[in-house]
This record gives C-alpha cells, sequence and structure tokens, in this order.
C-alpha cells in the first residue's frame, strides 16, 4: 500500500523559492502557502477558497514540483531541494552534509 507523501516547507524554504513563483496567480500561492507552510489540509483551504479539493492539490503539487527542480542562492552556494530515497549510508552522509546549512535546520 502506498503512503501518503507530506509535504512542508518552512517560511526561509519558500521565501526562497518565492520569485520563482512570479507567473503563478496570488490565488495558486495562497494555497501553497497555506498548505505547505501553514500545514492547513486540502480539504479546509479547498473549501476556504472556493475550490475542489483535487484542484487544491494539483496547485500544491506544481508549486512542491517546482520546489523541487529550481536552485536558490544561500550562503553563498546554489543549493536545491531533493527527496528521494537513498541507501542508508548514503542517505546519513547527506544529511549530515545538509545540516551545515541554516536552510535545513527547522525551527
Amino acid at each position: 500500500m502506498a503512503r501518503k507523501q507530506t509535504r512542508s516547507m518552512t517560511q526561509d524554504e519558500w521565501d526562497l523559492i518565492f520569485p520563482a513563483m512570479q507567473g503563478f496567480t496570488h490565488l495558486s500561492t495562497e494555497i501553497g502557502y497555506s498548505v505547505l507552510v501553514k500545514g492547513e489540509s486540502n480539504k479546509e483551504v479547498a473549501e476556504r477558497v472556493g475550490r475542489t479539493k483535487q484542484n487544491v492539490g494539483s496547485t500544491v503539487k506544481r508549486i512542491w514540483d517546482l520546489c523541487q527542480s529550481v536552485t536558490v542562492e544561500s550562503e553563498g552556494e546554489k543549493l536545491r531541494k531533493v527527496d528521494v530515497w537513498l541507501p542508508e549510508n548514503m542517505a546519513i552522509n547527506v544529511l549530515k552534509e545538509a545540516e551545515k546549512y541554516s536552510i535545513n535546520q527547522r525551527k
């Protein structure tokens, strides 16, 4: 059985990718922010903005996919968010490397 993936990001992560969303409507970014940063459910957001749950889900997916595909400047480096499965020993090394960047320090 497939496990439902929980997608979320911090305010700092949102602020970094926001310029890449300049072609998105205000409603799309509001939907994405509500679900990804504030942690609201697709159902809650759909009811509030007058859209279907499916529309909210596809909007969130579009923003999430964008986040996975862009690089951002932070701390003098080009960074890219990744969400993949790796062998455990490799994942441990990747997580140790990621700890070097403040964007990865959950608040």
